[in-house]
Formats: structure tokens, C-alpha cells, sequence
């Protein structure tokens, strides 16, 4: 977590948080997939073989914009 994130928009202070997913019956947290989305039959969409990253997003207090990172961690950068 980076506590001195400033909103890119207002300069107010960001929040960490995440972004949630629903599938199948279970909730998960966000991931980046390398590429452009490409149709698969069975599953929706090909992720084999694909870079992917958890993706952590901070909210801004002020005025409520959201800004997302992906990293091994999903930390914004220093």
C-alpha cells in the first residue's frame, strides 16, 4: 500500500481497495490477462498461456475516481 497516493484528478487522498468479480457462484478478486481477448467455446475467453497480474484499484475520498495497477502484488507504483 502507498500511503501517500494522491488522486490523479483532484489531489484528494486515494483509498486502497479492490474490484470484484462474480463467477460460478464465487466471488474473486480482478486479474489482468496480457492481449486482447480472444473466444473460447468452453470457458468464454483463451487465458492459457497468458501473462496475468492481480489488479488492486484505489478510490479517491474526494471525489470518488478510480484508478487501477496491475503487479505482482497490484500496488501502485512508488
Amino acid at each position: 500500500m502507498n500511503p501517500t497516493l494522491n488522486c490523479s484528478k483532484c489531489g484528494g487522498a486515494m483509498e486502497e481497495g479492490f474490484l470484484l468479480e462474480f463467477t460460478h457462484g464465487s466471488l474473486i478478486q480482478s486479474r489482468w490477462l496480457e492481449g486482447k481477448p480472444e473466444r473460447a467455446h468452453w470457458t468464454g475467453l483463451k487465458t492459457r498461456g497468458r501473462q496475468e497480474l492481480t489488479v488492486m484499484t484505489y478510490r479517491c475520498e474526494t471525489c470518488g475516481f478510480l484508478e487501477s495497477y496491475a503487479g505482482d502484488k497490484g500496488e501502485a507504483p512508488a
